[in-house]
């Protein structure tokens, strides 16, 4: 009967241990299914419009001791948990790096890695961009420290970046395999990495990877509302300190009482269950327990781009934007939406290969023309103290002239941009640049027609001195120019010269003409453009002095309204003095 006993502690322990391993396992998977989904968010991020900020709101909280500075967001995390009797407070780091490199054989370097220890969970977490490294740290089961064995369970952490769920209504002891194979999730970027049992219970813990907790999964086709998981705290049951479990307890053999918490208990004391956590009168860990739950965290609300900069530039008022999520109906429905979202985002990257991001809240400011720095103050415009913020920073970009800068600030008056004479000005300007833009095509057509004409014009003499020379009797005669019969025959090279010089010298001369006759437009054209480029800079002073007026006339009746009541008041005051001194 013993021996059928011990066969089957054997059988549970060895159950246990392969349960064990294969969780391990596991979580291994979703530690490298995690790291290589962060590395392509990353990439995707840094092709498309950069990183992108995250804002942290709330009221912040100071402690006494400062926090150490956090481990690298993107290293994998490898959890060493010893087995109890091992107090690693006791322990110093190096030792325990030492220790960690000789069970690898060697395999390792220190500059591979980056080891803390936590007192108070009684862990250590070794931090490695390497995933070889991790891979033979995880595989860990003892480290020989001050001479001796002890045996240890390391196993990958999950990264910041995921998200743990919690549903109900799961059949017990459902393997991990089979969770996987029938969980779905509808919610846009959101993936399930892995999922697994919450001890013997119904439930079943599934961890996500995405920017926020969907609302429901489906299990074998089955909706199932997803709620947020909420680890309990650690409570040994062995020592009744908090911050640790029993399998890890540095303080195994200390005299207590496990149900009461009496310290050096003796046999037949009065006990009286209490809880560690509540110091209610139920066992340490009871599910009723009110505290056997930690705390949900605040939820940090993931702000755009464009209204991030905006937050930290100081010029928005408005609460921070959620990033719009989208649940799916149907698979339908999100294969669609994926491909038509690759097909965006692939004609995006084809269409700006080398673009800059660009950020919607970042304007750029107007350069200054002569007439605002004409019109600005010298110190750069007047501070007011009151008035509307949005107003404020939005005429802050643009330059202020002193009579606007010593106005009252009951109203938010409208930037020069939205005046009606500012923008018929602007337009006036336009058109004249398409003008000028258009007289300056002509004229180099122009140029290009006369030096077409320059080039050909030695052969057009060489070929009429060619013709003339080889019929010089008929080209006279035909043309009527010459009698044979009356006039005597004149020397045919003498003819030919005479002629020639006389087309070059009338080609040199219409040439000439045509040129004076276009630069002559050319400086009309410049002449008209700086008379009305003068009678619009004219306009542009008297309207903006017209405008300076009108406000001092507005505000001239209020000044006048104070100087009487300040001249009513002195007559009051000085009335009875005049009559006193008359008596």
């Amino acid at each position: 009967m013993d021996q059928l006993q011990g066969d089957h502690d054997t059988v549970s322990r060895d159950a246990i241990g392969a349960q064990s391993h294969a969780e391990e396992d596991a979580s291994w998977q979703a530690a490298k299914s995690t790291k290589k989904r962060k590395q392509e968010a990353l990439e995707r991020r840094r092709g498309s419009a950069g990183l992108q900020d995250q804002v942290k709101t709330g009221t912040p909280t100071f402690k006494k001791l400062p926090k150490l500075p956090p481990l690298p967001k993107d290293d994998y995390k490898i959890v060493i948990r010893p087995n109890q009797g091992l107090p690693l407070r006791n322990i110093l780091t190096p030792t325990l790096a030492q220790a960690i490199i000789e069970a690898c054989q060697a395999g390792i370097r220190d500059d591979h890695f980056i080891l803390r220890i936590n007192p108070g969970s009684n862990i250590a977490i070794l931090s490695t961009k390497y995933e070889e490294v991790a891979d033979k740290v995880r595989l860990i089961r003892a480290l020989v420290l001050n001479g001796r064995a002890h045996a240890v369970r390391a196993y990958a952490a999950n990264g910041d970046d995921t998200l743990r769920g919690v549903i109900h209504g799961v059949p017990m002891n459902t393997s991990t395999e089979t969770l996987m194979a029938h969980l779905r999730v509808r919610t846009h970027g959101v993936e399930i990495i892995t999922a697994r049992m919450i001890g013997t219970t119904k439930s079943a813990a599934i961890t996500f990877f995405g920017p926020t907790l969907p609302r429901t999964v489906y299990y074998y086709g089955g909706e199932l509302r997803c709620y947020p998981f909420r680890p309990t705290i650690q409570v040994c049951k062995v020592c009744r300190e908090k911050g640790h479990r029993a399998d890890v307890c540095p303080h195994p053999d200390r005299p207590i009482c496990r149900l009461c918490g009496l310290t050096n208990p003796t046999d037949g004391h009065p006990c009286s269950i209490s809880c560690a956590s509540c110091g209610e009168a139920h066992p340490t860990g009871d599910p009723t327990c009110k505290k056997r739950l930690k705390p949900p965290k605040p939820k940090q609300p993931q702000v755009q781009a464009g209204h991030s900069d905006k937050l930290q530039q100081g010029t928005s008022n408005d609460p921070p934007r959620t990033k719009n999520l989208r649940w799916f109906s149907s698979e339908e429905e999100e294969n669609a939406y994926k491909s038509a979202d690759d097909k965006h985002s692939s004609r995006s990257h084809s269409r700006s290969p080398g673009r800059k991001p660009h950020s919607p809240s970042k304007k750029s400011a107007p350069a200054p023309t002569q007439q605002n720095l004409h019109r600005s103050p010298p110190g750069g415009g007047a501070k007011g103290n009151g008035g509307d913020q949005g107003c404020t920073q939005q005429a802050s970009s643009l330059p202020v002239s002193w009579a606007e800068a010593v106005a009252p600030k009951s109203a938010c008056t409208p930037p020069i941009t939205q005046n009606v004479h500012y923008q018929a000005v602007i337009a006036e300007n336009k058109q004249l640049k398409q003008r000028l833009d258009k007289y300056e095509n002509k004229i180099m057509w122009l140029e290009k027609q006369l030096a077409q004409l320059m080039g050909a014009t030695p052969k057009t003499t060489v070929q009429a001195s060619q013709n003339l020379t080889s019929h010089p009797s008929e080209k006279l005669r035909d043309n009527g120019h010459i009698q044979p019969q009356s006039t005597p025959p004149r020397d045919p090279v003498a003819n030919i010269g005479t002629e020639q010089t006389a087309t070059n010298l009338t080609l040199q001369q219409q040439l000439q003409l045509m040129q004076q006759h276009i630069l002559q437009q050319t400086e009309a054209q410049m002449k008209q453009f700086f008379v009305e480029f003068h009678d619009l800079k004219r306009y542009v002073h008297e309207s903006l002095d017209k405008e300076t007026k009108r406000r001092r006339k507005q505000n001239q009746p209020r000044s006048q309204e104070s100087d009487a009541k300040s001249m009513l008041t002195s007559d009051a005051e000085s009335t009875p003095t005049s009559s006193h001194h008359g008596n």
